[in-house]
């Protein structure tokens, strides 16, 4: 659990998109052991014996600090610059080096085995549990079980409650010692129970997997992850660019993809201005603060860090950090001072008034998500103003001036 109560992590990321509310229907208790005995069948159909579900699900109810957080969306959407600003600090990028010495010789050789390079790992740590200062206490049976049983998300959750109990199952600890963040991220890495059963790794050899106490477990599970993920030795998830005067803005997207190579030809460099890598690897460019801000060009790992967590601000800090921590420049270009948040009912407004005009088709869930930007980008062209895709303040006035 992030101890910065607006940055989002993996599991945050996964109760806040779903915007789930509470089913007032399954409040009562007879739903909800209802609920655990269908959640037990399943389990068993997937091979946990009878007696470790009920073990688990003894005595167990609803937690309502659950629900309630849950419930909890939040009422402004993050700049790039509160983002990345949250995240990326002074005090993470030092710690994130001296965790990295610490354990070197490790890391050295996940990486040889995984193609993982360690400020990477050492990004996600620190991003995820601030180097495993805040793992959380909720007990993650009955956090997932209370999302699954009490919440419109059953699916999801309810095989998030199955894969923990696989995990007790396999002897790896009890109900009580698996302990995460209220949304069932559990350990140094946040791993969600059906991530930790597919993806973990007994790294030290004692038969049991514990991402909580041993940091072999938990570094080579999260290695183990972002190579099953998508992520591969090579270019980083990102760079900072510096783009050429008159440059289209409507390629900034990341729907745009061209090769490498083809970016440099077009003027984009490196930010310092060295020339951008000759290769032929796909990538995008972003403009997350807008055309005034920082650009950066996307490579393929950054769908893989996207899979770690759907957001694209958290993706760009993790490529910031990691470049950080592993003795990199911070982003030279600064975002605009201007730049403001914009609530959850203004993005609604934002994202109806778009699909009013035929340019956005998708639901309107007051997320800034690519699709929004998109269809953002689309009216800035259509009314002259520089087409970013980013909610300047005359770009919304000029939007709510629509009919």
């Amino acid at each position: 659990m992030n101890p910065l109560p607006k940055i989002t992590t993996l599991a945050a990321t996964t109760a806040i998109l779903a915007g789930s509310l509470a089913n007032p229907a399954n409040a009562q208790d007879g739903g909800f052991r209802e609920c655990l005995q269908t959640i037990k069948a399943d389990a068993m159909r997937q091979g946990v014996p009878a007696n470790i579900a009920d073990r688990a699900f003894q005595g167990l109810t609803p937690d309502q600090k659950v629900i309630d957080l849950d419930q909890r969306q939040p009422e402004f959407s993050l700049t790039y610059a509160k983002y990345v600003g949250g995240t990326v600090t002074a005090d993470r990028i030092v710690k994130g080096q001296q965790r990295m010495a610490q354990h070197r010789a490790l890391l050295d050789a996940l990486q040889a085995e995984y193609g993982i390079p360690p400020q990477y790992i050492m990004a996600f740590w620190g991003i995820e549990t601030n180097y495993g200062s805040f793992m959380g206490d909720f007990r993650v049976v009955r956090s997932v079980a209370t999302l699954a049983c009490m919440t419109k998300r059953k699916d999801f959750f309810s095989n998030e409650t199955v894969q923990a109990l696989r995990i007790l199952n396999m002897n790896h600890m009890t109900s009580d010692q698996m302990r995460g963040s209220w949304a069932g991220a559990m350990g140094n890495m946040q791993f969600m129970p059906s991530t930790f059963t597919k993806w973990a790794v007994d790294r030290d050899g004692n038969g049991r997997i514990d991402i909580w106490n041993s940091l072999p477990d938990a570094f080579a599970s999260a290695a183990n992850f972002l190579r099953g993920i998508g992520f591969r030795p090579g270019l980083p998830s990102s760079e900072e660019i510096v783009l050429p005067r008159g440059f289209p803005l409507d390629q900034a997207d990341s729907t745009v993809e061209k090769p490498v190579r083809a970016w440099a030809a077009m003027g984009v460099k490196k930010a310092g201005g060295a020339p951008l890598p000759a290769v032929d690897d796909a990538s995008s460019i972003l403009l997350p603060a807008g055309f005034r801000g920082p650009a950066f060009i996307i490579y393929p790992n950054f769908k893989a860090v996207m899979n770690w967590n759907r957001s694209t601000l958290y993706a760009l800090s993790v490529g910031i950090l990691a470049r950080q921590i592993a003795g990199g420049l911070p982003v030279q270009q600064a975002a605009p001072a201007d730049d403001a948040p914009l609530s959850r009912d203004t993005v609604i407004d934002i994202q109806n008034r778009l699909a009013r005009l035929g340019l956005y088709k998708d639901d309107a869930d007051g997320l800034l998500g690519p699709k929004t930007r998109s269809a953002l980008r689309l009216f800035q062209q259509q009314t002259g103003l520089p087409a970013d895709g980013h909610p300047t303040a005359e770009s919304v006035r000029r939007l709510q001036q629509t009919r």
